[in-house]
């Protein structure tokens, strides 16, 4: 009698059966946005070799909490083949439109959108936002905003858009608003700090597979923002907070 061989799989880079763990904390060290990358991928090409591994999420993951099981060792000899991993979707993007409208106080930047040309100018109009000055806002942004804002949130007054630098989000601020986080470039309204939520970035991946093509695609906008001027200005509590050419202050 011959004794049947066990299918081969790569090595896992877990021990166990079990295994749990956090992703919020693994990006506190890091210095660059290079740096943020490398993590990411890092983190990725382990996700990918423990579900090569026979590893499988347990539950979908929620605020970077991850709990995989595998079979115990006897159940993985008796298996009759090792599937491949599929290659995984990241779960699709929700963004959340930010409305900034801060007081000014002497020596503050303060929008002025008569002065800023290139900017798309937004008003509670119809009932329902709509663009009423500046270039046309990207296709479907109106549509994206209409369920998030109400004629309470804009009131009567005129807001400019500041879209992502990286991604499909954009934030809204009032004409007259202070100028914290944003700047007008050569007329255009642009976020000076944007935020990665690393902690976040794999909501919802049901899969191993799902959840190392989130924190790919987290490692993509990195670069891009990093392609894009941007600079590593802080990590808190997994929100990788990136800088571009005007500091948090609004000055240079």
């Amino acid at each position: 009698m011959t004794t049947p061989t066990p299918p081969h799989r790569p090595p896992s880079p877990w021990p166990g059966s079990r295994h749990e763990t956090e992703h919020r904390w693994q990006l506190d060290g890091v210095r660059t946005l290079d740096d943020v990358v490398a993590a990411l991928r890092t983190l990725t090409a382990e996700l990918r070799a423990a579900a090569a591994a026979g590893w499988s999420l347990a539950e979908p993951m929620r605020k970077g909490h991850l709990l995989a099981t595998r079979p115990s060792r006897r159940q993985r000899a008796s298996a009759p083949d090792v599937p491949s991993a599929p290659a995984g979707a990241p779960p699709r993007l929700h963004w959340r439109v930010r409305l900034v409208d801060e007081p000014p106080v002497t020596g503050d930047d303060v929008l002025d959108l008569r002065a800023a040309a290139r900017t798309p100018v937004l008003a509670w109009a119809g009932g329902a936002p709509a663009q009423v000055g500046g270039p046309p806002v990207r296709p479907g942004l109106l549509a994206e905003l209409a369920p998030q804002v109400s004629a309470a949130d804009l009131g009567p007054r005129r807001w400019g858009v500041a879209p992502a630098r990286v991604g499909p989000g954009a934030d809204l601020v009032a004409d007259g608003s202070a100028l914290y986080v944003h700047a007008v470039e050569d007329g255009a309204l642009v976020r000076t700090v944007e935020g990665l939520t690393f902690r976040h970035a794999a909501d919802r991946a049901a899969t191993l597979p799902d959840a190392a093509a989130a924190y790919e695609r987290l490692a993509r906008a990195a670069e891009a923002m990093a392609a894009a001027g941007g600079r590593l200005a802080a990590v808190d509590d997994g929100l990788v907070h990136v800088g571009y050419g005007v500091t948090a202050a609004g000055r240079r």
